[in-house]
């Protein structure tokens, strides 16, 4: 016997957008579709903040009448705060079909319902539930797993889709009989909650209270029966069979089958979202690069085409090449990874990545086979093509086309000299010049970060920075002011004009305290320099330049016998005058040039 899980997710697109952006709980949220003539059919509302929530604001009216209904409910103000989205349906479907993956814990069989717009996910219980503990502990642990991911889901199970359907939307108005089993007198206690289970066989009695429109029946048929008296589901399962079809359509005697069981409720299951693979055992051993490319090329176009069907483009790549189990006892896969800087649907820039990485690696001498698997893949950019040679290009075109060319030259110079040895480097906020920029791997097309930017530029950074700072001998009339002069290799410069001092100071737990001064010189000869003067460093434990140097001058603790300062070996010495150097204390140095 079938047991489905059935998963409802109140006013799924606005929950959507709520855990997109949380702080769009803060004010109402109003999800509209836009009509053939241009009307706002309001889908869906919410305002999660409120803490008066108005009785009857029903969705399917214009977003006229719905503000309206806000404005007397709540006030003007809130009226005017409200937040208006436009209904995204396919984006609604697509995260619900990966709730409905990560329902795959608890069945291997997932579907979402059949409806234009889902807000419902079916799981199989059946084989299943037993092994997690029981279809009470399943229910409630989807429950409430969903809802620390800010989610709002009510869940029941039963014999059929359309029973778990109907006590998931209505889990408060289940109504169990008194002849009802104690073995399932814990389902009378969580009725009142967010889930319920339904014993089996026992929909017609448990369901019998509830009203027809939990039987998805079409309108017009609710109509009608609201007319005869019929309100509730018990009530219309009373009706003769033979008559429902005729006076009420098909469509409603086929959802009392299905509610009883008589008829299958066929599941699509969600497609699985895992990346394609595919593998070639060859029918003789290939032992040249050649061979191998040719049984590659199949094989990576095969992937890719699987890919780009649902709007993707490999990142990542793996390639496996097997040896043959004649020429080792163990045969170990040479493994070959690639990597690409843009998601890519072309097979031939793929292989032509692979054949650089080969040509850098030793080979199996015998290839049984051959595997590609895609690790990783990325959303394709839609980008427009020119139907016309010659025709000129607006800047968007130009910096798409520029952004491709330059993703494919990235990609071959990491296929030549290994991924880490192409980097971008990106300013960060740092006190120290030397740590100002961090080396990220680089993102075609990326516009250059303006805070970075404003950054360097409010500090008045040199373009040009030594990798170390140059000491240089300088002469200057103050003691702690800007020097008259330097001289760097050999070539003395007078400087005209200073700016600073700039202090630059790092913390102690970085593990080595610098203190500087930096000054932007002008020569006469109109250069501009970037010089500091070096205030001391900490290179002791934490707190040794606070507490002074180690006194290691005085009596060995071993021989007893006393040591001269100057006979103290070099390291010995230079902790001796002080572990926050200051034997250059006072120097200078020069650490960039400016443009």
């Amino acid at each position: 016997m079938s047991r489905i899980m059935t998963i409802w997710l109140p006013r799924w697109p606005v929950q959507r957008r709520f855990v997109e952006r949380p702080e769009r709980r803060q004010a109402p949220l109003i999800v509209c579709r836009t009509e053939p003539r241009g009307v706002q059919r309001v889908v869906g509302w919410s305002w999660a903040a409120a803490r008066v929530k108005p009785r009857q604001i029903p969705t399917g009216k214009t977003l006229a009448e719905t503000l309206a209904a806000f404005t007397l409910a709540f006030g003007a103000e809130v009226g005017q705060m409200a937040e208006v989205d436009q209904d995204d349906p396919q984006a609604d479907r697509l995260v619900l079909e990966g709730i409905a993956r990560w329902c795959r814990r608890f069945s291997p069989t997932t579907a979402l319902e059949d409806a234009e717009h889902p807000e419902c996910i079916h799981v199989d219980l059946a084989g299943t539930a037993e092994l997690l503990g029981g279809e009470q502990t399943v229910v409630r642990t989807a429950v409430w797993t969903l809802a620390s991911r800010g989610l709002y889901a009510r869940a029941a199970v039963a014999d059929t889709p359309a029973a778990a359907w109907a006590a998931a939307h209505h889990p408060t108005a289940l109504c169990p009989p008194l002849s009802a089993s104690r073995k399932y007198s814990a389902s009378r206690k969580y009725s009142g909650r967010r889930w319920a289970v339904v014993p089996p066989g026992m929909q017609t009695q448990w369901l019998a209270e509830l009203p027809v429109a939990a039987m998805r029946v079409p309108a017009e048929a609710i109509a009608v029966l609201a007319e005869l008296g019929v309100l509730t589901i018990g009530q219309l399962l009373q009706l003769p069979r033979k008559s429902v079809a005729s006076r009420l359509g098909p469509l409603t005697a086929r959802r009392i089958a299905e509610f009883e069981g008589r008829r299958a409720e066929p599941l699509l299951a969600v497609a699985d979202d895992t990346f394609p693979q595919s593998e070639c055992h060859l029918s003789s051993p290939a032992s040249t690069r050649e061979a191998v490319a040719c049984v590659l090329e199949p094989l990576v176009e095969q992937c890719l085409a699987a890919l780009a069907s649902r709007g993707f483009g490999v990142t990542v790549l793996q390639v496996r090449l097997s040896e043959a189990v004649s020429v080792s006892a163990r045969p170990t896969p040479s493994v070959v990874d690639i990597g690409l800087f843009r998601p890519s649907v072309s097979a031939r820039h793929v292989v032509d990545l692979v054949q650089l990485r080969l040509a850098r690696m030793r080979l199996p001498r015998e290839v049984e086979s051959i595997a590609v698997e895609v690790v990783s893949a990325g959303a394709l950019a839609a980008r427009q093509r020119v139907l016309f040679d010659g025709v000129a290009l607006s800047s968007s075109l130009k910096a798409g086309e520029q952004a491709v060319q330059l993703g494919g030259l990235l990609d071959r110079l990491a296929g030549r000299l290994g991924r880490m040895a192409v980097f971008e480097p990106r300013p960060v906020v740092d006190a120290q010049p030397e740590h100002a920029w961090v080396a990220s791997p680089p993102e075609p097309g990326r516009q250059a970060s303006a805070t970075a930017a404003a950054v360097v530029a409010a500090r008045l950074r040199p373009l040009w920075m030594t990798p170390r700072p140059i000491r240089v001998e300088t002469a200057s009339v103050v003691p702690d002011g800007p020097p008259l002069w330097f001289c760097i290799s050999g070539v003395r410069h007078r400087v005209a004009d200073a700016w600073g001092p700039e202090r630059i100071e790092t913390a102690w737990w970085r593990g080595c305290s610098i203190r500087r001064d930096y000054y932007v010189v002008e020569t006469e000869s109109g250069e501009r320099w970037w010089l500091f003067r070096h205030l001391g460093e900490s290179r002791g434990r934490v707190g040794s330049a606070l507490r002074g140097p180690r006194r290691l001058a005085g009596r060995s603790q071993r021989s007893g016998h006393s040591v001269h300062a100057d006979r103290l070996p070099q390291a010995s010495r230079a902790a001796r005058e002080g572990s926050d150097g200051s034997r250059d204390r006072g120097a200078w140095f020069v650490h960039g040039q400016f443009a």
